[in-house]
């Protein structure tokens, strides 16, 4: 991996701001394409060995177990220049997750396979004072990275409430049961958004004629649980860079989670 680009202060400031940020053409022409088909080997393999039929939405987690190649995607420059702004450099992933959202033409109303919600664990964490007021602290960030179209609304376009993650509450509801305020990001092949933990987001349906096919990789602190993994295995530890290594978890020591002065071979990240 090069060294990480880090985010300009407009966009950290947007990003503090808002919640989420939107990186147009974070992956070239032939990226995307790389990681689509990437995307769509998954989906077949997923599809056969659950019989899951073409109308039905495909859902992988830890897909970098299936697919080592998507360490490129959890070592992008970019997001860990992001994660280092946001999190701080003794991070790991926390999610490797791939999304194959098929179009669903009836009513709107039916799209809601999760409905708005903020990312986190359950019971949600104790509030901390901000300069806002009460807010749960910020424990993960997402970058999502959209391989197809959805450039125009109603596409399976993820959905968000700008500002939502200095709430200390849901956010209001407007008289159609969508939160006050709530946009859906229309992106382009290649295109990318960074999220985090508390912004409050849900899909939007998808009356587009074709699937919504997408990956998010998830980023936390190195003493947190993963979300879809506990240990990744050797031999996909042996094929990453020493800053994949730190990202998928590995520890040469008990304690270097907690306090990663004990192993700083651990976390190679430490010197950005």
């Amino acid at each position: 991996m090069s060294n990480p680009i880090r985010l300009n202060p407009a966009q950290l400031q947007a990003f503090e701001r808002d919640g989420f940020l939107v990186l147009p053409q974070l992956l070239s022409r032939d990226e995307n394409a790389h990681f689509l088909e990437i995307v769509e080997r998954l989906e077949r393999d997923f599809r056969r060995e659950n019989a899951l039929s073409p109308h039905e939405t495909v859902e992988i987690r830890n897909a970098v177990a299936r697919a080592p190649e998507l360490l490129d995607l959890i070592c992008h420059p970019v997001a860990v220049g992001a994660m280092l702004d946001i999190l701080g450099w003794n991070i790991q992933l926390t999610t490797s997750h791939v999304f194959v959202r098929v179009p669903n033409p009836g009513e709107k109303a039916s799209f809601k396979a999760i409905d708005w919600h903020a990312d986190g664990p359950m019971p949600r964490p104790p509030h901390v004072e901000t300069a806002s007021g009460p807010a749960e602290p910020r424990l993960y960030a997402k970058i999502g990275y959209f391989l197809t179209d959805l450039s125009a609304p109603d596409s399976g376009n993820l959905r968000v409430v700008p500002g939502s993650h200095r709430l200390a509450a849901k956010p209001d509801l407007d008289e159609n049961g969508e939160p006050r305020g709530a946009i859906q990001i229309q992106t382009r092949p290649g295109d990318a958004v960074l999220f985090e933990n508390r912004t409050w987001h849900a899909v939007g349906p998808n009356l587009a004629g074709v699937a919504r096919k997408n990956i998010y990789i998830g980023y936390c602190h190195r003493w947190m649980k993963a979300i879809d993994f506990q240990e990744q295995s050797a031999e996909l530890l042996a094929r990453a860079t020493p800053i994949g290594r730190q990202m998928l978890g590995a520890s040469s020591h008990e304690l270097s989670f907690y306090l990663p002065s004990r192993a700083p071979e651990d976390v190679p990240l430490r010197e950005f």
